[in-house]
Formats: C-alpha cells, sequence, structure tokens
C-alpha cells in the first residue's frame, strides 16, 4: 500500500483541483465551485503537469480542453472519491434535533415565508424553525443548513431538490401611482423610464426589465435612470409607496395583489419554469423534523401553484 499511495501522496489537493476543472473546462467556474482563487486553481494544474511531465490542457488564450490524460486521472478521481465523499456525508450527518436550519433570501423571508411561517411551526409541532437570511447564498456554508429556499441548484449538485414557485413576472404599481399616472394603464410604455424600478439581481438569472420588454415584444425603453434596489422587500416598499414601477415575482406578491395594496401593469413573462426551488441535505429519517418540513413546502408547493 505504502509504495501505491507514495507517487500520489502530495498531489491529492491538486487532483481534486483537476477533477473539477475537467469537469467545468473552465478556471473560474472551477475555482468557484472550490472557493480559490483562479491563480491558485492554475498552480495546482502546474504542480500536476510538472510532476507528470506532460501537458494535461490544451490552452487557447483564456480557453482550456482537457487533454485525454486529464480526462483519465479526473474520472480516477471521481471513482476514487465517490464512495468516499459518501461516506463521509453519512457519517457526518447531523443528527436529528428539536429545530431545522433554513436559509433563504430577504425577499423570499418577508414575502412568502413569514405570512406562512405560523402555519408551519404549527404543523412542526411547535418545533424550532432557524432561518438564516441573506441575499449572498453562495457565500455561507450550506454544510451546515438543514436546507436552503434557492434560485439556482447546481451550486451544490449532490443535494436533492424540488420546484417551489412557477417563474411568473409581471409589473407592478400601487394604486396612487396609477392615480398620478393613468396613461399607464393603456401601455407601460408611457411611464416615464426614471419611474422604472429596479431589482439587482445579480448573477441569479432572475428576470430584468430589459429581459421583461424583450420576452414581451416591445422596445425596452434606455434605463439611463431609475432607482435600484439590493432587496427585494425595498423595492416593493417603493412600489407600495406610489414611487414608481417594479417586476412582481409570483409567489413573493401574491398577498399584496389579493389585497389591493399592488395592481399588475402588464402581461406575465417567464423565461425558465422555476422561479425558486428547496434544496435540502439528504433524508435519513422519513419521520424526522427535516422530512416533515419538506413535505410542508412541497404541501404548500401544490396549492399555491
Amino acid at each position: 500500500m505504502e509504495r501505491l499511495i507514495r507517487p500520489i501522496a502530495g498531489s491529492l489537493n491538486a487532483l481534486l483541483v483537476l477533477e473539477v476543472v475537467v469537469r467545468h473546462s473552465n478556471l473560474s467556474r472551477a475555482a468557484k465551485e472550490l472557493g480559490l482563487s483562479q491563480p491558485a486553481v492554475s498552480r495546482h494544474i502546474a504542480t500536476l503537469e510538472d510532476r507528470l511531465g506532460q501537458a494535461l490542457f490544451k490552452r487557447n488564450n483564456n480557453q482550456i480542453s482537457p487533454l485525454p490524460g486529464a480526462v483519465q486521472l479526473a474520472n480516477a478521481v471521481a471513482l476514487g472519491f465517490g464512495p468516499l465523499d459518501q461516506v463521509w456525508g453519512d457519517i457526518s450527518a447531523p443528527p436529528e434535533s428539536n429545530e431545522v436550519t433554513l436559509a433563504c433570501t430577504y425577499g423570499f423571508a418577508d414575502q412568502w415565508l413569514m405570512p406562512r411561517f405560523s402555519a408551519l411551526t404549527d404543523y412542526l409541532g411547535g418545533n424550532r424553525v432557524r432561518v438564516v437570511t441573506t441575499d449572498q447564498l453562495g457565500d455561507i456554508d450550506h454544510s451546515r443548513l438543514d436546507a436552503a429556499v434557492v434560485w439556482d441548484t447546481t451550486g451544490l449538485p449532490d443535494r436533492p431538490y424540488f420546484p417551489l414557485i412557477r417563474s411568473e413576472v409581471f409589473p407592478i404599481c400601487s394604486p396612487n401611482f396609477l392615480s398620478s399616472f393613468p396613461a399607464a394603464a393603456d401601455h407601460i410604455q408611457n411611464v416615464p423610464q426614471e419611474m422604472f424600478l429596479h431589482f439587482d439581481v445579480g448573477e441569479s438569472g432572475f428576470m430584468t426589465w430589459q429581459k421583461w420588454f424583450a420576452l414581451a415584444k416591445l422596445p425596452s425603453p434606455t434605463f439611463t435612470y431609475g432607482s435600484r434596489f439590493d432587496a427585494y422587500p425595498f423595492l416593493l416598499q417603493s412600489v407600495l409607496q406610489g414611487r414608481g414601477i417594479g417586476l412582481g415575482w409570483h409567489g413573493l406578491v401574491d398577498q399584496a395583489l389579493e389585497s389591493g395594496r399592488i395592481l399588475r401593469l402588464g402581461p406575465a413573462q417567464s423565461d425558465r419554469e422555476v422561479s425558486y426551488y428547496v434544496q435540502h441535505r439528504p433524508v435519513r429519517n422519513s419521520n424526522g423534523l427535516l422530512a416533515r418540513m419538506l413535505l410542508w413546502f412541497r404541501k404548500t408547493a401544490e396549492s399555491s401553484n
């Protein structure tokens, strides 16, 4: 065993990096998954190439393509570490307790979860649900979470997930705003561009005003002006105060629509099937608290959609 292990003993970290780089064929995406800088990823690859005495990737400016040797090594790493990762997860899984930890964005917590939170805790028999709110879900340690409501499931490909809210996006405004700009009811392009409110969707892929206009097949304003918001509750509050028009997401603005506090100002558009998913650690106790919370989310999704 010692004779077999010695040649690769000092290269294990680099081999793990190689597997991710081959899988993505992109240094930046590999660095993001690994939580490393791109130069650090490049150094690991260079170390392997130096020790093997051969190139592992074909390089063309900023593009890389794995050569056959790199693919062989990456497949061997995945084959060897796949079962190890599974065993690690099995023996390190947190024991069932009388609380579960759920992460979500500020907007989801404010507009979707908060009105339903009492129903959730009642369903769980009064057990505690600890909610972690952040609009930077990719920056938190998901190993400490039981579940998260996410836009994108690819960041944790080994965690199961299911759809929660279908994607429907439409313009919204307050009744007072429509009274001040009645021409908006005839055509949304009658609204001055500075009255459009913008949500900074970051890298989520969520819809922007430009994308909504493109899907609606309408000419888009240039949007030189207009307020921008980092958190959706702040944007929605400005809409409620009549300060402009914003985009409303099905599931996040339903109660405000039903109460008449906001109005739809245009047709719904969609560029993706689902806007929110529930992604969770594997369920090992079908009667445990996590399993019951996930069942509540599934039932609520069915009734909402």
